[in-house]
């Protein structure tokens, strides 16, 4: 019986590694899977040899205390790996750990296929090479970063982005309004701080302040907020203008003319469903200025970075002021020719992303090697 160490260390990584292991128990179905993941790697069939719980790290403050946890992890499932020889090792994303299982891996000759891999076209570039040694299969989710690990010398194959999938509302504009119980006749205006407790404290006041200005100018503007289940409700400031909604984001989405996000994954959900956004974000200073010194890229929005040019606007660190915010806010809100421009654009992005069907292709690929 085949059997493939799967590795995900953060919830976004736990999704997806759970979307392939699903696919890899349905093409064959008496293969064992094992690993470090969360809830949905459990259901979809790994036997966890470690539980991702609370591993979620954002700044550089955070990662430097959780060092040792993680090196002793590490340790254990090189020491699985050396003792079990798994046919495959299936990295997902959380890329400084999963680079050292690569290494250990590939000494001992052992098919390692990385998908969401690091983001070395984002920073530390030198990485690429190295990942292209270690790896011996990289199932890349942007164009961009297939192009980029495949001049760095690895076998990179484009699958799909896996929000492909499952970003979408079956609903109409008034439909998702109406469900949400809103007017559908006024302006919508959603608010996505994002998951973090971190994120969101950083950038939930000035939404929410930019946003009641902007009500000042429009009085019948409707807030919704798409709550991260990761967020309690009782903990935000009190609003009673805006409407939080539960379980719904991507019909919040859907319901939105626009939308102020954090920048992340949500802006591409944002992409795939064509709601205009403005896309915001802060890090602590240490952060902010090891981002400055070591990330080599014009845009932090993944929409602008997919698309190769200025596409949603963006207000990072200290230009999350509110009166810039409010002031474009109400510029987009009140000219619908720029917000249809900014959706023919986000149309464009969302054909880059590929055709559905990425954790299926990325378990082939994996199979390719375990049945060779």
């Amino acid at each position: 019986m085949p059997a493939i160490l799967i590795v995900a260390g953060e919830p976004s990584g736990d999704l997806q590694a759970s979307r392939v292991a699903a696919q890899l128990k349905t093409l064959r179905p008496d293969i064992e899977l094992f690993g470090m993941g969360g809830d949905r790697m459990e259901a979809a069939g790994v036997s966890l040899v470690y539980h991702i719980r609370d591993s979620a790290v954002m700044g550089i403050g955070e990662v430097l205390s959780a060092i040792p946890a993680f090196l002793k992890k590490q340790r254990h499932l090189k020491r699985l790996i050396r003792e079990k020889q798994p046919d495959a090792v299936v990295l997902v994303d959380f890329a400084e750990f999963n680079m050292g299982l690569a290494a250990c891996a590939h000494r001992l000759r052992i098919p390692v296929v990385y998908y969401i891999p690091p983001k070395a076209w984002a920073w530390r570039g030198y990485r690429a090479k190295k990942i292209a040694k270690r790896t011996h299969a990289i199932a890349s989710i942007f164009p961009f970063e297939t192009d980029f690990y495949q001049r760095a010398g690895a076998n990179a194959r484009f699958v799909g982005h896996p929000l492909v999938d499952y970003a979408n509302s079956e609903l109409s504009v008034r439909e998702a309004r109406e469900k949400l119980g809103l007017a559908t006749d006024a302006p919508v205006l959603g608010l996505m701080p994002g998951s973090r407790r971190r994120e969101v404290d950083a950038l939930y006041p000035a939404m929410l302040d930019a946003a009641e200005e902007v009500r000042r100018t429009l009085p019948d503007c409707q807030l919704i907020l798409p709550l991260a289940p990761s967020i309690p409700p009782e903990t935000l400031p009190e609003a009673p203008a805006v409407n939080i909604v539960k379980d719904g984001t991507y019909e919040a989405m859907r319901a939105s003319d626009l939308i102020l996000v954090a920048s992340g994954t949500a802006t591409l959900e944002a992409a795939c469903l064509l709601t205009p956004m403005i896309v915001l974000y802060k890090l602590s200073r240490l952060s902010w200025w090891t981002a400055q010194r070591f990330v080599k890229l014009d845009s932090s929005a993944l929409p602008n970075i997919v698309a190769g040019r200025r596409i949603v606007p963006e207000f990072l660190q200290d230009d999350v002021q509110v009166e810039r915010i409010t002031s474009m806010v109400l510029d987009l809100l009140q000219d619908s020719e720029k917000r249809e421009e900014q959706r023919k654009a986000l149309c464009k992005v969302r054909q880059q992303l590929g055709e559905s069907g990425a954790a299926e292709r990325t378990a082939r690929l994996v199979l390719g090697y375990v049945e060779s």
